[in-house]
């Protein structure tokens, strides 16, 4: 695919419903799928209009398929970072980076980061991408906080490098060779630059702390976006605080239903659309 004009992240409702408008705009789309949307994991809604005791699962399915049949492209996988660039943006899934004219954020509620410190020393000895920043530490002392299987692989590179100790942030099944060191609440820097992850038992200082899930803050997605709480915020035209990406669906805020998703997805794709003619009109100027 050329430079898709908008790269959706999240494959739910919101993301569905405006890869149709756009692609009916004959927009080129490229839209992500990670983790499994709110929709897919429920199993029973009778307020959608239209399909009363429609089943999650099978709408989500349904939805994903019209959006590609209609020629949207879909990739599985979780975008780490989203980059703005002088035209367009980056956007980094996995070791790949793509650009893109826009962007919408499609992703769910959004959430805060549940480890104290985590944010403010993002890229100072917290990171989210293990194969983007594994290298710097190697031959160091690092830990992995993962929420769930997904950081399989992830800690198995690490460990081929480097000294790992691993913490769950959740319940979850074990990569192999590790053992859980408890659930960290507090991450900090100390005075000789080593990163100090705290758990309600125990202190123990690492060069990095690789904190991986299957999703991240908003804020830690997109630098400089504005949220209220943990909601991002949007102007009237789901636009965010910067500048051509926008946002729909449940992480604008509530009430946190399909058909408000699908809504504000459609809504976002017309404001994209008037908002790509816009800077296409100003550059032949």
């Amino acid at each position: 695919m050329d430079t898709p004009d908008v790269l959706i992240v999240g494959a739910g409702p919101a993301g569905c419903s405006a890869a149709m408008t756009l692609r009916m705009r004959n927009l080129k789309v490229l839209m992500f799928s990670a983790a499994p949307s709110a929709l897919e994991m429920t199993r029973r809604i009778d307020n959608y209009p239209g399909l009363p005791s429609a089943d999650g699962k099978a709408l989500q399915q349904s939805m994903r398929q019209q959006a590609a049949e209609m020629g949207a492209e879909i990739k599985s996988g979780s975008v780490r970072l989203i980059m703005k660039r002088k035209k367009g943006f980056d956007v980094l899934m996995g070791e790949e980076i793509f650009s893109a004219k826009t962007v919408l954020l499609a992703c769910g509620a959004a959430r805060k980061a549940a480890i104290e410190g985590e944010e403010t020393l993002l890229g100072n000895g917290i990171s989210y991408c293990a194969t983007c920043d594994g290298m710097l530490y190697r031959g160091g002392k690092v830990a992995v906080a993962a929420e769930d299987e997904s950081a399989a692989a992830d800690t198995a590179f690490l460990k081929g490098i480097a000294g790992v100790d691993y913490y769950a942030l959740k319940p979850h099944t074990l990569p192999e060779g590790v053992t859980d060191g408890g659930k960290p609440v507090k991450v900090e820097k100390t005075p000789e630059g080593k990163i100090r992850l705290a758990t309600k038992d125990a202190e123990k200082e690492y060069d990095c702390v690789f904190i991986l899930r299957p999703a991240l803050p908003p804020t830690s997605l997109v630098p400089g976006l504005k949220v209220e709480g943990n909601t991002v915020w949007v102007n009237d035209e789901l636009m965010t605080s910067v500048p051509g990406v926008f946002a729909a669906g449940d992480m604008t805020g509530l009430p946190h239903q399909a058909a408000r998703a699908v809504g504000q997805g459609n809504v976002a794709a017309l404001a994209i659309a008037r908002y790509l003619n816009e800077q296409n009109a100003a550059s032949v100027k």
